[in-house]
């Protein structure tokens, strides 16, 4: 099990410790979920936080799970239930783990940075930009990008994809910040966010996007991911996926896309196929190409869709798996209307 060394930690860890000081007292029980392909520093700075807030941590550390959401091994699956809150940082991603879904649905909250960001991504980049002003942009997406009474969105983008979903009923708008907003805060997007059905209790950072699970078995055309993907990290050639009827069937392209048809295979189910499971917009101003999930498909003007699992984003489909690929500058039509081309905003967006 080679483990990642890292390096010294060094830079501001300003950024990184906010939302911890802010949702973490003293005493209380935090489970800290780290893998060894992981950068160590970010955990080992994490552990450091906690230990100076007084916190009971723990830190368990265990060897990459072999594909995005997969659970980490079962003991710490069963330790999760019994913590006070979760802090994710593997190289895969979890959140959307079956484990982690189980903790939040009895109650047990959690920070998630996970998905691979070394401890330099954790000092620029997206995680630096202003919550608030995101929180108004994801409104104003919502509101008059797509709009509630929003029915068929069309996606184009310059490497060929043409691609058409159904999100009617799927759009929720998340209130404007009031003179309480808490920029930090552990969010129930359910209860706080206007979002029905969906099972998140978290605190996600970097972020900034606005996600709908749009109504199953409505995808058709071809989606053309040119960026980033779960897994395959930065691309290094478009991966043309043909859907119908919100199922893929066909994936193309060069050495990504066998990478990506072979993982399937391997570690997907009959639902690991299914597309749109999710279909999201960037609102990250300050998000940069990083090769990394976690902060690419924050882009602002950006657009990612999931594979997989959308259970937790108020779908109904349960995968093995979820995977995000990123269009960076795809052009939007909703209703026929072009709302977005290119990755520009054609609506004003900023409040």
């Amino acid at each position: 099990m080679p483990i990642n060394t890292g390096g010294l930690i060094t830079g501001t860890l300003e950024h990184l410790r906010r939302p911890l000081a802010r949702n973490i007292r003293q005493g209380q029980n935090v489970l800290v979920l780290s893998d060894t392909e992981h950068d160590p520093r970010v955990w080992q700075a994490v552990m450091t936080i906690l230990a100076d807030l007084k916190a009971e941590a723990a830190l368990a550390l265990f060897s990459r799970r072999p594909a995005d959401y997969y659970d980490p091994p079962p003991t710490i699956c069963e330790a999760m239930l019994k913590s006070d809150v979760n802090v994710l940082i593997a190289s895969t991603g979890m959140l959307h783990c079956a484990a982690n879904m189980k903790a939040m649905a009895a109650g047990v909250p959690c920070l998630c940075l996970d998905g691979g960001m070394q401890l330099e991504w954790l000092q620029s980049g997206a995680i630096t930009e202003d919550i608030r002003q995101m929180a108004v942009r994801k409104h104003y997406v919502a509101k008059d990008v797509f709009g509630e009474g929003a029915k068929i969105c069309r996606v184009t983008s310059r490497y060929g994809a043409d691609f058409t979903y159904n999100v009617e009923g799927k759009i929720w708008t998340p209130p404007l910040p009031s003179a309480e907003f808490d920029p930090y805060k552990i969010v129930n997007y359910g209860t706080e966010d206007n979002r029905k059905g969906t099972r998140l209790t978290t605190y996600l950072y970097p972020t900034g996007e606005l996600n709908v699970a749009p109504n199953d078995g409505t995808g058709n055309g071809k989606l053309v991911i040119d960026l980033t993907m779960h897994h395959l990290g930065r691309l290094n050639s478009p991966i043309e996926l043909t859907i119908k009827d919100g199922r893929i069937n066909q994936i193309d392209g060069g050495a990504d896309a066998r990478i990506l048809r072979d993982f399937l295979e391997t570690y997907g189910d009959e639902n690991a196929y299914m597309c749109p499971a999710e279909a999201s917009v960037g609102v990250n101003a300050k998000a940069v190409v990083r090769g990394c999930q976690r902060e690419d498909k924050n882009i602002i003007g950006a657009m990612h869709f999931g594979l997989g699992t959308n259970i937790d984003v108020g779908g109904t489909i349960m995968s093995n798996i979820h995977m995000d690929g990123v269009i960076l500058e795809p052009t939007l039509y909703v209703d026929g209307e072009k709302r977005i081309e290119h990755g520009r905003f054609l609506v004003p967006i900023e409040g």
